[in-house]
C-alpha cells in the first residue's frame, strides 16, 4: 500500500519545472513500460489455458498468438493514453493569435491548484500543470505529460517486440512493407515526443497524435475476434464496426483541422528552438499520411468481412 500511495502521489502531485520535466516524463514512461511486460506475460500465461483452451491455441499459427497476446496490451495503451489525454486537447482554430497563426511553441501561465492527493486530481482534470510556489512559465498540460509518457512506455514495449523478441511473428503477421512502416511508427514518436514535451512545442500535434492510441483499443479487440476465429460472424462485425468508427472518430474526423492547422502554424515562433524546425516540417505532416494510408487498408479489410470475401476465400 505504501509503494502504490507513492506511485499515486508522484504521477499525480509530483512538482516538475522545465528542468526536471524530462526526468518526470521518462519516470513515468518507464513505468509503463513494466506494466506492460507485466500484463504481456499474464496474457501469455491466461490466454492459452483460459480464453482459448490449450487445443485450439496449439492450432493457431505462431504469429497468430503473437497478435493475441499483444492484444491487451493494445487495450490498455489505447484507453489509458487515448482517454487521459483528452483534457488537453483544443482545436487550433480557437486558439488564433491576432496574426491568424497559431503559436506552436506556447507557454501556459498556471499556478499551483492545491496540494496533495486532491489537488493532484484537480490539476490533472484542468489544463495547468503542478508548480509550486508563484506564477511561471511550463511546458505541457499535465494531461498531455501523462499520456504521452504513458504511450511511449508502450511504445517501447511494442518496439522491443517487433524488433528483438517477437520480429518473426510480426514480419510474418504484416509482411515487410507494413512492418517497416511500423518500426518507423514507433521511432519517431519515441524521438521527438520527448522533445516536444521538454520545450513546450507541438502540443496540439503531440495530443492528438496520443489521442489516437485510443484505435488501439478497438483493434486489440478486433484482433482477439480474429484469434478466436468469430469475425465473420455477428458479433465480430459488431467489432469490426466499432473499430472502424473509433479509428474514423480519432484519426480521420480531426484530419481536416490537423492540415488546417498545418497551414497557419507559426513555425518560426519565437519559443520555438530553430534546430527543430527540419524535425517538425518532417515528422508533424507523416502521421496525417500514415492515417490516410491505413484507413484504405481498414476499409479494404472491413469490405472484405462484410461482404463475405474471406468466406469465399475459405471455400475455394
Amino acid at each position: 500500500m505504501n509503494v502504490m500511495n507513492c506511485l499515486k502521489s508522484y504521477v499525480l502531485t509530483h512538482e516538475y519545472t522545465e528542468e526536471t520535466i524530462l526526468r518526470y516524463f521518462f519516470s513515468l514512461a518507464f513505468l509503463s513500460f513494466l506494466t506492460h511486460e507485466l500484463l504481456h506475460l499474464m496474457s501469455a500465461s491466461i490466454f492459452p489455458k483460459y480464453l482459448f483452451g490449450e487445443k485450439k491455441w496449439e492450432k493457431l499459427a505462431k504469429h497468430r498468438r503473437a497478435q493475441v497476446v499483444h492484444a491487451p496490451n493494445q487495450i490498455l495503451n489505447g484507453l489509458l493514453a487515448g482517454q487521459v489525454v483528452r483534457g488537453s486537447l483544443e482545436r487550433f482554430p480557437s486558439a488564433m493569435k491576432k496574426n491568424g497563426k497559431f503559436d506552436v511553441g506556447r507557454r501556459l501561465e498556471t499556478t499551483t491548484r492545491g496540494g496533495g492527493l486532491f489537488g493532484g486530481f484537480l490539476n490533472l482534470l484542468t489544463r495547468g500543470g503542478v508548480l509550486g510556489g508563484e506564477k511561471k512559465a511550463v511546458t505541457f498540460r499535465r494531461t498531455t505529460v501523462l499520456a504521452t509518457a504513458a504511450s511511449c512506455g508502450y511504445l517501447m514495449y511494442d518496439f522491443l517486440l517487433l524488433t528483438i523478441f517477437d520480429r518473426k511473428n510480426m514480419l510474418r503477421a504484416h509482411g515487410r512493407r507494413q512492418y517497416m512502416i511500423y518500426i518507423m511508427h514507433h521511432v519517431l514518436p519515441l524521438l521527438m515526443w520527448p522533445v516536444a514535451t521538454r520545450y513546450g512545442t507541438f502540443e496540439y500535434f503531440v495530443a492528438w497524435g496520443v489521442r489516437s492510441e485510443l484505435s488501439q483499443a478497438a483493434m486489440g479487440l478486433r484482433t482477439v475476434c480474429i484469434g478466436m476465429g468469430i469475425l465473420d460472424t455477428i458479433y465480430g462485425v459488431i467489432v469490426q464496426l466499432n473499430f472502424v468508427g473509433v479509428y474514423f472518430w480519432v484519426r480521420m474526423w480531426p484530419l481536416l483541422d490537423h492540415v488546417r492547422s498545418m497551414a497557419k502554424a507559426d513555425w518560426f515562433a519565437e519559443n520555438v528552438p530553430r534546430w527543430q524546425l527540419p524535425f517538425a516540417f518532417f515528422t508533424v505532416p507523416v502521421p496525417a499520411m500514415l492515417n490516410v494510408y491505413w484507413w484504405f487498408m481498414i476499409m479494404g479489410a472491413f469490405w472484405k468481412v462484410v461482404s463475405g470475401g474471406n468466406k469465399k476465400k475459405k471455400e475455394a
